[in-house]
């Protein structure tokens, strides 16, 4: 069966909408992207209206291009900053509500830029209708991760983005005629009524569960496919993202193509006025005309992403970044265009060719980044454009004293720069999306177990972890049963010891997946992983000497404070395990032996009741006999459920108590 011409596709989706629609989504349903496609354009008129009639603000407050520019990086900043605490809250709850809210505070902040009266309050009203790119990018592009399968996300990426251009096409053109026939301040005012329309029908939107299609990827049933992970915290989901390599590198391209990329478009509304003396309807107009291109170009990108690189993620990376040198020597042109038709077809080639940009990226990074923490990973990002914005008042301060040809033309290197260093992406993309399923079937791994009955608590799958930048684990992978002792055993340096760290979450896990009982801790901060029920007991430096034992052991109690009664009979039956303890509740740890300080190190386990317990060295240095009174209780804990893992050199020790053994 041939495959159908873009212009067939076109007259198809023209005559049939909604069954196009519905196959562009996979079968899903298509009014979730339809609201979130309609959210994100009325958005966007408020924004480029606000570019396209900056030469009549400017003149209403009476401020120069750099004073201009200042206001415009404000406003940017105070959304970029606002996206990590949005997307954090994201991750954590309910996304409808943030979307429906964000849109409506947008909403009144556009309506008082019509309003304002004086410089301060449209600076105040600038950066609260930043609240619309803070909300949008994190919770927009995790919902549409979430509502629609793998292999429709460059094409409903494409779809989302397309109301960019069609807000870009409606906002200046709409923006500029109704400036022209009233005021500059009536576009805003109008802008108010679709977007309250909009969440409105947000309102009826349903949440997805997070990360399903993931799960369905790796061939979980549907039981698991339908339960949604815990949410992470703010430390655990920074930490998680920090650890994916090609958005690391993604941030650091930010600085780069984003400054310049605001700048142009606020210098191209200002160069159409200044050097070819358009007034603000045949700006409208101008800018406008470009609009449509945007959408040729999101089409033509959609089927490539979809037919050329299809599976093959680092090739649309590379094809990407080429896409994006292209379009910074266009803006090259535009800067030097000699009349205006020439500005305008180079603005159309620069549309385009962004257009292809954003979507081909947010779908690689969809895959790329874990499902738990997608919102947060994709708005970290915009606090690395923060510096880059700084730039913004040093190329008005030029544009003010040269000329805005000159201010576009410092901004060329800069995007050039960030084009490179996302080509850099292609060559850890595909280890990061492994990661990522990796993951998600570990988890379904353990989930599915559990549920079957089985004892399987912690489970790890492909665990790489170092210091340094030095990988010490290689690929480990391991699974330990409820209430099972298991001793690591081997000569100093093998790695023991940096494994249970990367348990207990001392030493982040660089790569692979750390589950206990269906939950991901690869990447947890300690102190979560601790209220978890995950114990370390480090060899030789259990206690805290400075305090007595009687401290110590209540400190032990300190996970289980709500259980004031259990933690109480926990320290009384300890205390009869160690009569020595009981004797010295009051002596400082410090002023302890050896081994009185690892049965005190032992009880403080015991008292904590965890549901693993990682023993480093238990008998490092001390005495046969006392080693001996140490070994039952490690094995009355694992017949209470207690899972143990035993770190010894001493292979005799640790076989007395052990169920199984690695070497």
């Amino acid at each position: 069966m041939s495959t159908p011409t873009l212009m067939q596709s076109f007259w198809y989706g023209v005559r049939h909408p909604m069954k196009w629609l519905r196959d562009l989504c996979g079968g899903e349903a298509a009014f979730p992207l339809v609201v979130l496609f309609g959210l994100n354009a009325v958005d966007e008129l408020d924004r480029t209206a606000f570019g396209i009639l900056l030469p009549e603000i400017r003149d209403a407050f009476g401020i120069d291009i750099q004073t201009a520019l200042s206001l415009v990086a404000l406003s940017s900043v105070a959304a970029l900053a606002l996206q990590v605490p949005i997307a954090q809250y994201a991750d954590k709850t309910n996304r409808i509500p943030l979307v429906v809210f964000g849109a409506l505070a947008w909403g009144f902040f556009s309506g008082m830029t019509g309003l304002a009266t004086g410089l301060i309050l449209l600076t105040v009203a600038r950066s609260g209708s930043a609240l619309g790119k803070a909300v949008i990018d994190p919770t927009h592009n995790s919902l549409i991760a979430d509502y629609y399968p793998i292999e429709t996300r460059s094409r409903v990426y494409s779809f989302h983005r397309a109301a960019n251009a069609v807000g870009a096409f409606v906002g200046p053109l709409s923006a500029g005629l109704l400036a022209y026939y009233f005021d500059w301040r009536v576009p805003f005012l109008v802008f108010v009524i679709p977007t309250v329309i909009f969440a409105v029908l947000a309102t009826r939107l349903h949440e997805p569960t997070r990360g399903k299609w993931e799960r369905h990827a790796t061939g979980a049933s549907q039981e698991i496919i339908d339960t949604e992970e815990e949410s992470p915290s703010f430390a655990e989901s920074w930490r998680t993202a920090h650890k994916v390599k090609s958005l690391q590198r993604i941030w650091w391209s930010l600085p780069f193509l984003a400054t310049s990329l605001i700048g142009f478009v606020t210098l191209a509304a200002l160069l159409y006025e200044q050097k070819f003396n358009l007034d603000e309807r045949a700006r409208g107009v101008a800018a406008a005309v470009a609009e449509p291109f945007a959408l040729v170009g999101l089409v033509i990108g959609a089927r490539i992403a979809t037919r050329r690189f299809i599976g093959n993620v680092k090739g649309l990376i590379r094809f990407v970044a080429s896409i994006a040198v292209v379009s910074s020597v266009a803006s090259a042109g535009f800067a030097f265009a000699p009349n205006v038709y020439v500005a305008v077809a180079l603005n159309c080639v620069i549309s385009a060719t962004l257009a292809i940009i954003g979507p081909g990226v947010l779908a690689a990074l969809s895959l790329a980044i874990p499902p738990r923490a997608r919102a947060t990973g994709f708005a970290i990002g915009s606090l690395w454009v923060i510096p880059g914005l700084a730039i913004l008042p040093v190329i008005g301060w030029i544009a003010d004293n040269w000329s805005i040809e000159v201010g576009m033309l410092v901004m060329i290197p800069m995007f050039l720069i960030g084009s490179l260093i996302l080509r850099s992406v292609a060559d850890v993309i595909d280890d990061d999306i492994a990661q990522v399923w990796q993951s998600a079937a570990a988890r379904s791994e353990v989930l599915y177990e559990r549920r079957q009955g089985t004892t399987n608590l912690l489970l790890l799958r492909g665990v790489e972890a170092g210091y340094d930048n030095r990988t010490v684990l290689h690929g480990i992978d391991l699974h330990l049963d409820e209430g099972e002792v298991v001793a690591l055993l081997g000569t100093n340096g093998a790695g023991k010891s940096t494994l249970l760290k990367s348990i207990s979450g001392i030493v982040e896990a660089d790569r692979g997946a750390i589950v206990l009982d269906g939950r991901d801790i690869t990447h947890a901060p300690p102190n979560e992983i601790a209220s978890l029920g995950i114990v370390q007991m480090p060899g030789g430096q259990g206690v805290f000497g400075s305090l007595t034992v009687k401290e110590n052991l209540e400190l032990a109690g300190w996970t289980n404070r709500r259980d004031s009664a259990g933690v109480a009979a926990a320290t009384a039956e300890v205390l009869e395990m160690f009569p020595v303890l009981a004797e010295r509740l009051g002596s400082p740890a410090a002023n302890m032996s050896g081994g009185q300080q690892q049965m005190l190190a032992l009880a403080m386990s015991f008292v904590m009741r965890p549901k693993v317990l990682l023993i480093d060295e238990l008998s490092l240095g001390l005495a046969p006999v006392v080693v001996g009174q140490l070994l039952p209780i490690v094995r009355r804990m694992a017949d209470d459920g207690v899972t143990v893992v035993l770190v010894e050199q001493s292979v005799n020790v640790a076989l007395t108590v052990a169920d199984r053994a690695y070497f």
